[in-house]
């Protein structure tokens, strides 16, 4: 799983090169995500129940910069696969792959509240907010098993911990298609007798979604694509450089589903993107405003 390698291969490639991209990216992702949490904290508009599930995926992904991309770093270079059990190895296998985990999982709670809004759309306008709280919970909650089992069996079984990430990334994807398929039969069977702006709105929105989950699923293949591969060959540790490269590259795309997801809420979401102006623009007319006070203040002293 993200996070985790296949191998401790500890080389100058990964110390130099490697080491800059992920450097990178994890500053990429913790900005990104981090605006965007501020934009959702700054404007009350914005925090309403269509958004609870994307606020929650943009604070899972937040983390999986600042946390899980230095923990895979610290864990490629200094633990390797199948090297006995000790709980300080298990607390930072664990920690690595818990956030991208989750955030894979908010994926599929999307497209199941995407489709429950479909099929039952009065039942799901008559929710309450603590359904989507408690769905959340359960989200973060359920991110911890995966994650203790593959950060156990890397260190006891490392083939074993390919069956765990595989299963999920299986799951995910089958409850992501199912999910879409049915939205779009239903759609297409049962168009609305009249176009309202509500409906306008939730139809954009499911869409939105089915473009994160879309790039999520295209960031992921190649990881599950390898995974299966190394699942079905028995492959366990190998040392080769070329094949270390080539994983750390299918996990650089795994971290980069991380900030697409809140570059598609800024080119899709129109209230988004109004509210960040707004509130950017507020922050450059106060910082101007404290610059000409303090110019006044040295004028006049």
């Amino acid at each position: 799983m993200p996070g985790e390698t296949e191998n401790g291969y500890n080389s100058p490639t990964f110390r130099s090169t490697w080491l800059t991209v992920f450097v990178v990216e994890l500053v990429v992702i913790s900005i990104i995500n981090g605006f965007t949490i501020l934009t959702f904290a700054r404007n009350r508009h914005l925090r309403k129940r269509t958004t609870y599930l994307i606020i929650s995926l943009t604070i899972a992904d937040l983390f999986v910069g600042t946390v899980s991309v230095p923990l895979h770093i610290y864990n490629t270079m200094t633990i390797e696969c199948g090297s006995g059990f000790g709980w300080e190895k298990f607390i930072l296998l664990f920690w690595g792959p818990v956030f991208i985990t989750c955030s894979l999982l908010h994926l599929a709670l999307l497209s199941l509240e995407r489709l429950h809004a479909t099929l039952f759309p009065f039942r799901h306008c008559l929710m309450l907010d603590w359904v989507y709280f408690k769905a959340v919970a359960c989200i973060w909650i359920i991110a911890v098993i995966p994650a203790s089992a593959g950060a156990a069996l890397y260190l006891i079984a490392p083939q074993a911990s390919q069956y765990v990430w595989a299963s999920l990334i299986i799951a995910v994807l089958l409850t992501v298609i199912v999910s879409y398929v049915i939205i779009a039969l239903n759609v297409k069977r049962k168009a609305p007798p009249y176009s309202s702006g509500a409906v306008s709105s939730d139809r954009k929105l499911t869409v939105t979604i089915l473009v994160v989950i879309v790039l999520s699923t295209v960031t992921f293949l190649p990881f599950f694509l390898n995974t299966c591969v190394k699942v079905s060959t028995k492959v366990i540790c190998l040392f080769d450089e070329a094949e270390f490269d080539i994983e750390q590259s299918m996990l650089f795309f795994c971290y980069a589903n991380s900030f697409i997801n809140p570059l598609v809420y800024t080119l899709r979401m129109k209230e988004f993107r109004k509210g960040a102006r707004v509130w950017c623009d507020s922050t450059n007319i106060n910082t101007a405003s404290r610059s000409q006070i303090i110019e006044m203040n040295n004028l006049t002293g």
